[in-house]
Parts: C-alpha cells; structure tokens; sequence
C-alpha cells in the first residue's frame, strides 16, 4: 500500500501485469496536476483517441485535456529501463527504432524511449514534431545497448530526464553490424 501523499505531492505505485509482460502498470495514488485513475490510459494497441490524436502512453492528461507536449516521467523510465515502447506502452522485441536529431553514429536520440515500428508509424503521422520533414530527423532500427544515456558535468547520469545518445556501431559487441538511417517518408513508406 502507497504511503501517504503530503500536499502537492505526486505518488505512483506499480503493478505487475497479468499478461506476461515485463512493463508494468502505473498506478496513480495523488496526482495533483495528472488525472491519474479519472483518466484510464492502458497499454496497448489502438491507442485511446483524445482531442483527435491518438494518445500515448507516456502522455499526461491535464485537467484541461492532453499534455502532447510532456512526458510522463514515470512511464518514460519504465520504458527505457524495462525496454518498452513509449506509444503503446508493451515490451519491445529485441528490435526497436528511435527518431535522431542527426542521422550520425553518436546522435543525441530525440525519443523519450525506443518505438515499434508500427507505433513509429502512428507517432510521425501524428505528432507535428516527429512528423516535420522540415525537422531533418533520421530514424533507425536499434536494439537495447545501442543507445546510452548522456552523463551531465561531473559525471552522473541526469535520469530520469536523461538524454540518450546513438552509440557508434564500433563500441557495440555487434561492430561488423550495418545502420540504416531512415528519412521521415522512407519511415512512411514501409510497411
């Protein structure tokens, strides 16, 4: 049982899943500026449609209707420790894709965790960032020691608004492995 909140204070708890997956449900206790349990945002595919968009899973619900510009800090850990996806919230295959700000070995990842490609597909044809082609965005196929989290100044990890960054083909113990980068139409495109 969570312990009692103080005033402001935001309590989550979490809860094993009864269908096999290692993603867990997040359980809002006092979410003073979340809807929390008024607004049920469950795993999985179709995602719930708000205001016209589908709703991700790491997206806050306001009293005012969606937060599309915040990110559930909770979820978004859960998802990069536990290799989930952020848009349907189920576990990731052993492949996954995350968007680039440069499509470059050591580009910093512009994702709050890695995506399905189906849910990849979902977000570019929805969110108006991941979905500019203007942005220049680059878009690759990566598995789970292909990203590392961005150290601060002195030297620690910012978690859980940590950044991550595209770890060189070279310094994974896959270095003979090909990267493909992929533009916002080719992402589009596939099926």
């Amino acid at each position: 049982m969570p312990a009692e909140a103080r005033p402001g204070q935001r309590v989550v708890y979490l809860r094993d899943r009864d269908d096999g997956q290692r993603m867990k449900d997040v359980i809002y206790v006092h979410p003073p500026s979340y809807k929390g349990t008024e607004f049920q945002n469950p795993a999985g595919l179709p995602r719930p449609v708000v205001a016209g968009l589908p709703f991700p899973w790491v997206t806050p619900m306001g009293d005012s209707g969606p937060l599309f510009r915040e990110v559930e800090r909770v979820k978004a850990e859960l998802c990069r420790r536990l290799w989930g996806c952020q848009v349907c919230g189920h576990d990731l295959a052993p492949t996954a894709w995350v968007a680039l700000e440069r499509p470059e070995d050591g580009s910093p990842v512009i994702t709050s965790a890695a995506i399905h490609h189906a849910c990849l597909r979902l977000a570019v044809q929805h969110c108006p960032v991941l979905g500019d082609a203007a942005k220049g965005y680059a878009f690759t196929e990566v598995v789970e020691d292909d990203i590392v989290t961005a150290a601060d100044g002195a030297g620690h990890e910012r978690a859980p608004a940590a950044r991550w960054h595209l770890r060189p083909v070279s310094e994974t113990p896959r270095p003979d492995r090909t990267r493909a980068f992929l533009t916002l139409s080719q992402v589009l495109e596939r099926a």
